[in-house]
């Protein structure tokens, strides 16, 4: 294949579609190595990861400026390049870590952006970049985390452990999307080829660079201390949360054992103690003679390489990768099984093809989603990216803590001193005592929706039983019974009913007289104008006349009857009957 073809860079979903041509027949049948490559950057002009691979391969893959292979966006990509000659493809993930997506992200956010969504979208960015992690973790061999400087990220830890505790959940997934690939049934078992080797690099600044002859290293050099530094501090933190174990089939990645390589190396030095007819070499001259093929050494200047053990300590960054990346090219595999009955880990060495087929599947369940075969299983991919929070999303669990808590201290001052039944102002006000109470002890991105759970939970409390009805009276008197409903026509009060029906009555009472003044009666307190000045009198005229009326039926024809024992004539029965209706 052409030289120009080979220098350039696609992305993952465009492997499957340029398979053949990115394959020689030549090499069609060889095994192959994947390496992956992410980490962090620091504000640089051009990202360390993108200069690293460029390095390795001694080529011009990846613009160091940003163009259009990476989409101008702040989501996560990973870009490939395929290194036919010497059997590596490597695959560069770009995300939010990375100083020039992170500029991206930021540009994209708005100043009216409220805190909560602004925190909703920077955990959408962690999350892609946990699912393009797991995705790399699952395909690759060996794994390169790059780190701007010298200093160890302790977040990587947690990290980790979020991803580790997310795999175990979609290995069933997983299995499934692959099942009918044409791989091994340890590689559909596990779903990777076998647990990654994971390698470190750090960038040195300028006080640590040894000076002198590379090839012969100081023994105790600050670069040198620096490194085994490293090596016990970030192997102790690993297995302290068991993120490494004994087992390496059970563990995300693997690292060199330090143990077991130091032995290697004792014992490699009593040989060539023996051996008098073999000179005594270091540095870039020292790798060469056990490298199966010569290679071109590439210096780098800025970075160090740590294998937390490896052979080689004082190397290129590219002899410090293909030591590992020859293991598995002469398909030894890695054994990082450590304890008294080390459990050998399953390899695999796949073919491009092979490969490709495998890594189009788990791309389209974790990642893109673009197969409606596939749409279920990347469906439930995503229902399972929940338990990330746990681990990844500290500031809303500390948040929810401390809301949480303050809740019950707003729901006691927003009771105190409340009469049993209220009317809105109340309520409002009351409601406002405890926003003030809530605001003093809550804290971060879950402020505002416990602040709408105390909305809800109070006006709960109001309404249920507590609401006063907000009728008045004529004469601007609240209505004191709790809220009710009025009674239709015909319709007797029930007390029993919620909310109960009833007339309004503000329990104040007064004294009405009629028109030309000759009666007064007392009365209940008005609700409404035909109530004050209709139902009344109509009330009193009804009950006179119903008094009549009994009067009349009863004692009427006794009258008639007794007319003469009484002595009246029926004259003076007719002015009486007149006078009384």
């Amino acid at each position: 294949m052409k030289e120009a073809t080979m220098a350039l860079s696609v992305s993952v979903e465009a492997l499957q579609l340029q398979a053949d041509l990115l394959e020689d027949a030549a090499y069609r049948d060889d095994g192959l190595c994947v390496v992956g490559i992410f980490g962090k950057s620091n504000m640089q002009p051009g990202p360390l990861k993108d200069s690293l691979v460029n390095t390795l391969a001694d080529k011009h893959i990846f613009s160091l400026l940003g163009g259009a292979e990476d989409g101008g966006l702040a989501d996560s990509s990973i870009r490939a390049f395929y290194n036919q000659e010497n059997r590596v493809l490597y695959l560069l993930l770009s995300s939010v870590s990375d100083s020039r997506q992170l500029l991206r992200a930021c540009q994209s956010l708005s100043a009216a952006t409220s805190h909560s969504d602004a925190h909703d979208f920077w955990k959408g960015l962690d999350r892609q970049h946990c699912l393009h992690l797991l995705y790399m973790f699952s395909v690759c061999h060996v794994l390169l985390l790059v780190h701007p400087n010298h200093t160890f990220d302790v977040t990587y830890d947690r990290l980790f452990r979020a991803l580790d505790a997310l795999r175990q959940k979609v290995l069933p997934l997983i299995r499934a999307a692959i099942k009918d690939c044409p791989v091994s049934k340890e590689w559909k078992l596990n779903c990777r080829p076998c647990p990654p080797r994971l390698l470190f690099v750090f960038q040195m600044n300028g006080t640590l660079k040894s000076g002198g002859n590379p090839d012969k290293p100081k023994k105790h050099s600050p670069r040198r201390r620096l490194q085994h530094a490293l090596e016990d501090q970030i192997y102790r933190i690993f297995r302290k949360s068991r993120v490494l174990t004994n087992q390496s089939s059970n563990c995300l990645f693997t690292v060199p054992d330090p143990v077991g390589a130091l032995l290697g190396q004792l014992r490699s030095n009593c040989m060539l103690g023996d051996q008098d007819s073999t000179p005594t070499v270091s540095g870039p001259r020292r790798y060469q003679q056990m490298r199966r093929s010569a290679q071109q050494p590439s210096s780098s200047g800025e970075l160090s390489g740590m294998s937390l053990g490896g052979l080689l300590v004082d190397c290129s960054l590219k002899e410090f990768l293909w030591q590992h990346v020859e293991l598995v090219l002469t398909k030894k595999g890695f054994d990082d099984s450590v304890g008294r009955n080390p459990q050998p880990s399953h390899f695999e060495l796949p073919t491009y093809t092979k490969w490709v087929q495998v890594a189009s599947r788990l791309h389209q369940v974790l990642i893109s989603n673009s197969d409606d075969e596939m749409a279920e299983l990347a469906a439930k991919v995503q229902s399972q990216v929940k338990v990330l929070e746990g681990f990844l999303d500290a500031d809303t669990k500390f948040s929810e803590n401390r809301c949480q808590k303050a809740l019950p201290l707003a729901h006691s001052a927003y009771q105190s001193n409340l009469p049993h039944n209220y009317t809105t102002t109340v309520h409002k006000n009351q409601l406002a005592q405890g926003l003030r109470v809530y605001s003093q002890h809550a804290r971060g991105v879950a402020f505002q929706r416990y602040a709408l759970q105390l909305h809800e939970d109070c006006y709960k409390f109001w309404s249920n039983g507590h609401q006063l009805c907000e009728e008045r009276s004529l004469t601007d008197q609240h209505c004191v019974h709790k809220f009710h409903l009025l009674p239709q026509p015909g319709e007797k009060p029930d007390m029993d009913r919620n909310p109960p029906i009833l007339n309004h009555n503000s329990r104040g009472r007064s004294t009405s007289s009629c028109n030309c003044g000759r009666k007064q009666a007392p009365r209940e307190d008005p609700f409404d104008i035909q109530a004050a000045n209709y139902d009344f009198y109509q009330v009193r005229i009804l009950t006179k006349a119903s008094y009549l009326e009994l009067f009349c039926a009863v004692f009427f024809p006794q009258v008639l009857q007794n007319l003469e024992k009484w002595g009246l004539s029926f004259e003076v029965m007719q002015i009486i009957h007149s006078f009384l209706t």
